[in-house]
């Protein structure tokens, strides 16, 4: 190989080195937007009756773990007054289609102390959700909805540092080509 594509390959070698050394990372953006959401739904129970459960959302937009997004549609009912406002119907809709979405599709866990069983449902969404909510209709006594999501379960943790690697690996290059821009 002749001296010059040696050299051309060490510049290029030692650039990559201290662009990963010196962790070099894209500004942000004032347009960008969180756009990826840590979901959980937590459901408690005691004496065979649910005494509690959660929906929790977390920003995630740098995490690592999920699988493959894929698109998720649910269709349901909520049950609601014919008066309820529009927002807190959506709202509701919303946190339907993505409880019954973790619960399809999610990473389950389950822990159980003290006669308390907790059933945990992990995933992450792309947001925005895509939401249709139908007219009051008095025969389903309530409102029908459509929600389009996209998500993707949690893996599981014996897979999380290859996925870590993949990640870092992902963002070296990723970095290291926005100097060339």
């Amino acid at each position: 190989m002749p001296l010059f594509f040696k050299n051309q390959i060490l510049f290029i070698l030692v650039l990559m080195l201290v662009c990963f050394t010196l962790g070099i990372h894209a500004p942000i953006k004032a347009s960008e937007g969180i756009d990826r959401y840590y979901v959980r739904y937590d459901i408690k129970s005691g004496k065979n009756k649910i005494t509690d459960e959660r929906l929790t959302m977390v920003p995630a937009n740098n995490d690592f773990r999920a699988e493959k997004f894929s698109p998720s549609l649910v269709s349901n009912v909520i049950s609601a007054d014919p008066g309820e406002s529009k927002q807190a119907i959506d709202t509701l809709a919303k946190e339907n289609a993505l409880k019954n979405v973790l619960e399809q599709k999610g990473l389950r866990s389950v822990k159980a102390q003290n006669h308390e069983t907790i059933i945990s449902y992990e995933g992450m969404i792309i947001t925005p959700v895509s939401l249709t909510v139908l007219p009051y209709d008095d025969a389903q006594g309530g409102y029908g909805y459509t929600a389009r999501v996209q998500f993707a379960p949690i893996a599981f943790p014996d897979q999380w540092e290859n996925l870590k690697m993949k990640h870092r690996i992902k963002e070296f290059f990723h970095d290291f080509f926005l100097l060339f821009k």
